[in-house]
């Protein structure tokens, strides 16, 4: 079965730890400050590759996260980037994010690539946080978390032509008698639950891509990259003209702007019954007859169809950010306060209180936030527990 859309969580790599250490050589056993930057984390990718058909090894995947950064050392070392994570899906898949819907990416040919998320930034070395007040700081910076997010991946097959048609119309069988593809056929509608993939071969010679599109408008985006669509009718059916407006509507629907080459083809031509309507070219799957000149018919269509046009990415408009208030919030417990806020938030992520110079720095960032002085208006005393995130500590007045 073919696997054409999942969704999938990815995470970029942590980014390494900066070091904190001091130069030493002889006649100065503690010198200045030298410790390096850790390395930034791995990023996921994406990439095309014509061996993978399916979206299948993707499914029942939680989380997906790339290779953190290694934590820099002394005499200046920058710590090396995390492994990037290399995810390889089929040629024709289109990136959305899941929550914003935005197209992230289109990968048409093999060997393209998406980043879909950054690694964070490594942690800066204490060589870096040396100041005219503080020349020799004690801490260095955390590694920061990388991005994460939530895919969701289409496959939209390249192929020349699309055959769409109504339950029972033999679309399989049509599939069968010009390809070596073996689809489930059967005398009753529906037997197809996939979509199938042939290559049937022009006059010429030329290979002519052919997928089958099961019911269900969740397969019509395999229409996407098709150049002709083939309406496969039933000459048995009571009004095949009806058929072809519904599919008709059908295409218009989902490619509004047109430009899928048609060709139409009324199949079941021998059975009893069938119409003597000359409304597209008459076959017989089951048989053969009419196939050599509806394949002729096909191959021109695809000759003549313009190519679909490439995916271009929305260009972003960079604006000068507008500073605004950070969304500080306190709250009164019952074991103490709660602090919240972006900020905030951020403080604690690249502070490093395992070091007395790194707890002085977070209390300053406090101050400057303005947390001290919103705990003290919410009634906080030294000694009571403070909370930001997962931290906790006594608060004590600067």
């Amino acid at each position: 079965m073919l696997v054409d859309s999942v969704r999938l969580r990815v995470r970029g790599g942590r980014g390494g730890k900066g070091a904190a250490t001091f130069r030493t050589q002889p006649f100065e056993p503690r010198g200045g400050p030298d410790g390096g930057d850790g390395g930034r984390g791995g990023a996921v990718l994406l990439r095309a590759s014509s061996a993978v058909e399916t979206l299948q090894p993707f499914l029942r995947r939680a989380l997906l996260t790339a290779g953190a950064g290694l934590p820099g050392g002394g005499g200046r070392k920058e710590g090396r980037k995390g492994e990037d994570l290399v995810l390889e899906v089929p040629v024709g898949t289109a990136v959305f994010d899941d929550e914003t819907q935005e197209q992230l990416a289109d990968l048409t040919r093999a060997g393209e690539t998406a980043l879909v998320a950054e690694g964070g930034p490594g942690g800066e070395g204490n060589l870096h946080r040396a100041s005219s007040v503080n020349r020799s700081p004690s801490s260095a910076g955390p590694g920061l978390p990388g991005a994460e997010r939530t895919l969701r991946l289409e496959l939209k097959l390249p192929v020349e032509a699309a055959l769409l048609g109504l339950p029972n119309a033999g679309k399989s069988e049509l599939l069968a008698a010009l390809t070596s593809a073996r689809p489930q056929v059967g005398a009753y509608p529906y037997t197809t639950q996939s979509p199938e993939l042939g290559v049937a071969y022009g006059p010429a010679g030329e290979p002519l891509r052919l997928v089958e599109i099961p019911p269900g408008d969740r397969y019509l985006r395999h229409l996407d990259r098709a150049r002709v669509v083939v309406y496969v009718l039933d000459a048995t059916a009571p009004d095949p003209e009806s058929a072809l407006t519904r599919l008709r509507e059908t295409v218009q629907a989902r490619l509004p702007g047109g430009g899928l080459r048609e060709v139409v083809v009324l199949n079941k031509v021998d059975e009893p019954g069938a119409t003597q309507s000359r409304l597209g070219y008459r076959v017989s799957a089951m048989s053969g007859a009419g196939l050599e000149e509806f394949l002729a018919a096909l191959a021109e269509a695809v000759r003549s169809a313009p190519r679909p046009e490439p995916f271009q990415r929305a260009p972003r408009t960079r604006l000068k950010p507008v500073r605004e208030p950070a969304a500080l919030q306190v709250w009164r417990r019952d074991w103490g306060f709660e602090v919240a806020g972006p900020a905030v938030e951020r403080l604690l992520e690249r502070t490093d209180l395992d070091s007395p110079d790194g707890f002085d720095r977070f209390q300053a960032g406090l101050d400057r936030l303005g947390v001290s002085r919103a705990l003290e208006e919410a009634g906080v005393a030294p000694g009571d527990t403070v909370r930001i995130g997962t931290t906790e500590f006594e608060y004590q007045p600067g």
